[in-house]
């Protein structure tokens, strides 16, 4: 059985109408919906939890703190001034609600028609090392990973532009186009100390999402469409996996970091 894992840009202005009448993501947006639309096939018809035939999807954010939030998760985008478009998944009573990040996720795939039970491990994005786990009795049968490349590129850009930048996100690119092992070696190159010179938002999701892939798996296709808006290099991105995740445990482990500066987190 594949797995298939769809990288989703860090940037709240993937919401319908999160920029007023102006829609900077819009090409963004059109690919992203796309690749999750691509799911279904995978995930089976419906989303009843107790149908056998329904895969599960694992989302796999950034957001303030680190956390596993089971399904079903409810969305939430006050923390980016934002309300929830008409599009978003209901919030059930007494359901956890996501932070902005994984929130976006939820919306874009409730967009694309991917109606499966979704669990959400959340990644607090000052970690320097995260391990990422959730209950390995609802494995899923495609992961969704959000983040972004560096958020400094040009006047527009959240934070000063940074003449590494480009350099650095082409290399990260090319990884993304390749497959698991090259996102790996890309993401050690890059360090922890470089993705916060940066703001690489997408290191320590991309590294937990790694971490619960087969030992040696590879992309048997991967499709990337990269997009600087609003001085940000974002990504969307697909991968196609011969074998099954095989996650363990049901936390979310962030050991210990040195306090790093905050960077802005909506919008990038």
């Amino acid at each position: 059985m594949s797995l298939a894992v769809v990288f989703l840009p860090d940037t709240a202005l993937l919401v319908p109408g999160a920029a007023g009448r102006a829609d900077p993501a819009a090409g963004l947006r059109d690919a992203a919906v796309a690749a999750l639309a691509g799911l279904a096939g995978d995930l089976g018809a419906g989303g009843d939890d107790g149908d056998p035939g329904v895969g599960r999807v694992l989302v796999v954010a950034p957001a303030r703190r680190g956390r596993f939030l089971p399904h079903p998760v409810a969305p939430g985008l006050g923390a980016a001034g934002l309300d929830l478009p008409d599009l978003a998944p209901p919030a059930l009573d007494g359901a956890p609600r996501a932070d902005v990040p994984a929130s976006v996720a939820l919306v874009l795939l409730r967009a694309a028609g991917v109606a499966a039970p979704v669990d959400v491990v959340e990644i607090d994005r000052a970690a320097d090392h995260v391990v990422a786990a959730h209950d390995s009795s609802a494995a899923p049968r495609a992961v969704v990973v959000v983040g972004s490349l560096s958020a400094r590129h040009g006047p527009d850009a959240p934070l000063a532009d940074d003449p590494r930048a480009p350099a650095v996100d082409d290399a990260l690119l090319a990884a993304l186009a390749e497959g698991p092992a090259a996102l790996a070696r890309a993401l050690d190159d890059l360090g922890a100390d470089g993705a916060r010179d940066l703001a690489v938002s997408g290191r320590a999701p991309w590294r937990a999402t790694l971490a619960l892939l087969p030992a040696g798996a590879l992309a048997q296709a991967a499709t990337v469409h990269p997009e600087v808006v609003a001085g940000a290099q974002h990504v969307v991105a697909a991968w196609r996996l011969a074998d099954p995740v095989t996650p363990a445990g049901p936390t979310v482990r962030a050991p210990q970091h040195r306090p790093v500066p905050h960077h802005p987190e909506e919008p990038r």
